[in-house]
């Protein structure tokens, strides 16, 4: 396969969410918020750093059983409330001295939907990387992300928890 081929890989996913788009977009901000629905069922969030501005940090570390599997950590591109984030999404190992780090980028956009709703429309690219260093990741991003937005829902007060 060649290297603009790869370039293409991308996770697209559309979703309405039960909560207006400024709610919505505040849960992409409000660690408070994002500690509820940021990580997939099978890992715990251990602690996340927000810097809710253009170029600020996101962090999220987390594990599993107990045991650290790493973070993923980027900066905020681009937000323009209630309607799009676009920020860099990296993927970190526990050892990302020795190559554990994987740069990816999220766009977000939220447009109104129905009465008080949201439609989201994810698409997380520039995934080259990721699916040449830790392909076993690559499978698992659309399920993370149908969980996560399940969470995302439940989080805005849109659905009530499972």
């Amino acid at each position: 396969m060649s290297g603009a081929r790869e370039e293409e890989v991308a996770v697209r996913i559309e979703r309405v969410l039960h909560a207006p788009p400024d709610r919505v977009f505040r849960a992409f901000l409000d660690p408070k918020l994002m500690r509820q629905w940021i990580t997939p069922d099978d890992l715990d969030l251990d602690r996340i750093t927000v810097e809710p501005r253009v170029g600020g940090r996101i962090e999220v570390w987390h594990s599993q059983h107990g045991v650290s599997t790493g973070k993923f950590e980027g900066r905020y591109v681009k937000l323009d409330p209630p309607r799009e984030l676009v920020y860099r999404w990296a993927f970190v190992g526990t050892e990302p001295e020795k190559g554990e780090y994987f740069d990816t980028l999220v766009t977000v956009r939220l447009r109104p939907w129905g009465d008080g709703q949201t439609q989201v429309h994810v698409v997380h690219e520039r995934l080259a990387e990721l699916r040449k260093g830790a392909p076993h990741i690559l499978p698992r991003l659309v399920p993370g992300w149908e969980n996560c937005l399940d969470k995302l829902d439940r989080a805005v007060g849109g659905v009530p928890p499972k």
